[in-house]
């Protein structure tokens, strides 16, 4: 009987991901476990971290001056990895089983097994790594910033505000917040060099 590999949406403990991704890693080997994988997946590996390359305020100061610098690569899914499987039963157990992990999407409980992603939305989050990729290499939103980020205006007239990003110009390297001034919500146009990220 073929197996049927699909994709799988795991939850996680947000910032453990990379952990857990190792964990499993070692799991299905450990556990002889394999035949349930595709390590084909991604580089020799049946689990994926979707990321976007960011640098910081200070790296990004460090590119400008022709310095070396640091490019962080963050989870462009918080809190989630992907895992390209065969849902056994064995499998199943061994991922919900594993430290930090607190569930698989599409899983209703109950003994239901959890549904699989489609091939166009894995398409789609492959696309949307490769355009941060992309925008990153054309020095276009090096920060890495995404439409419904939380930032703090660092600088300028604005200095100590922040709001929702509603809309990124990646040429311009600009964004547009929208935010709470004189009692109601109001949108600025802000550079992407004097925001920063507000961690939750």
């Amino acid at each position: 009987m073929t197996k049927l590999i699909r994709w799988y949406m795991i939850s996680t403990i947000r910032g453990k991901e990379d952990q857990v991704l190792e964990s499993l890693n070692n799991r299905i080997q450990a556990e002889n476990m394999l035949h349930d994988f595709d390590l084909n997946a991604n580089d020799g590996s049946a689990f994926k971290i979707f990321k976007k390359p960011t640098l910081s305020q200070k790296e990004f100061q460090k590119k400008n001056e022709g310095l070396e610098y640091k490019v962080k690569y963050v989870n462009l899914y918080p809190g989630y990895i992907f895992a390209k499987m065969h849902m056994s039963d064995e499998a199943w157990f061994l991922i919900r089983n594993t430290q930090y992990v607190t569930g698989l999407i599409g899983s209703s409980g109950k003994g239901a097994k959890p549904t699989p992603l489609s091939s166009l939305e894995i398409k789609k989050m492959k696309q949307q790594e490769e355009e941060f990729q992309r925008s990153f290499d054309a020095g276009e939103n090096v920060f890495g910033y995404s439409v419904g980020d939380v930032v703090e205006i660092i600088d300028g007239i604005y200095i100590g505000k922040d709001g929702e990003i509603l809309s990124i110009n990646s040429k311009e390297n600009t964004v547009t917040l929208k935010s709470e001034g004189y009692g109601k919500q109001i949108e600025i146009i802000v550079s992407m060099e004097i925001i920063r990220r507000i961690e939750e």
